[in-house]
């Protein structure tokens, strides 16, 4: 079996973290190597900056920020995939949804497809119910405004969950009292390398970075 990254988005509140952290424990009671890349590159590198870069740089230096990060980060992925499987919390998929709802200049980027990423081998967006995402939110230190608003088609939360939709992921649907049988279902079915749809999730188990859906 050839190693694998494992790519979760979704907007702050939905049980990303957990998840991840999770399957991690799973993937290695099973006898199978694998890292969080989040533990792996923590507090080095790019996530020094971000701060910064937030809150003192223009929309379209901070898309050439984020995707030089990704791309950064693809490469240290690259590398762990010759030993071990990769779990990620957050890819470039937001970083190109984030920044083309804040009005960045999308154009700027050539083919977004051609971007030097390695492609995930499984692509979740998790999603919650809205009540149970805004109780996580509202209990949490590091929440934004953003964050602690309802989910509406057009405010920044939900325009952000509907752009990542757009690369075509798998959805999770993850609550406190199902967490663990989620964890089982994506273990199941990312050992198995099935395309079948396996109780909590649809659509195809391919991430793409789609050009067309997501330029201006």
């Amino acid at each position: 079996m050839k190693n694998k990254l494992i790519v979760f988005e979704g907007i702050d509140g939905v049980g990303k973290t957990k998840l991840s952290k999770l399957l991690t424990k799973e993937l290695l009671k099973n006898r199978i190597e694998c890292v969080r890349y989040e533990d792996y590159e923590k507090d080095i590198g790019f996530n020094l900056i971000k701060s910064f870069v937030k809150e003192e740089c223009e929309i379209d230096a901070s898309l050439f920020f984020y995707l030089a990060s990704s791309i950064h980060k693809s490469k240290i992925i690259k590398q762990l995939l010759r030993k071990k499987w990769v779990i990620c919390d957050r890819y470039v998929y937001s970083a190109l949804a984030y920044h083309k709802i804040r009005g960045a200049s999308m154009s700027l980027i050539c083919d977004p497809k051609k971007l030097p990423v390695v492609p995930p081998d499984f692509f979740f967006l998790v999603k919650v119910d809205e009540k149970i995402r805004l109780e996580r939110v509202k209990n949490r230190k590091d929440s934004t405004v953003y964050d602690l608003k309802t989910k509406k088609k057009n405010n920044l939360v939900g325009e952000m969950e509907a752009e990542l939709e757009r690369f075509k992921p798998i959805i999770a649907y993850n609550t406190d009292h199902n967490v663990r049988k989620i964890v089982k279902e994506i273990f199941e079915l990312i050992t198995r390398n099935s395309k079948t749809k396996h109780g909590n999730f649809l659509g195809k188990n391919k991430a793409v970075l789609s050009w067309d859906e997501h330029r201006r």
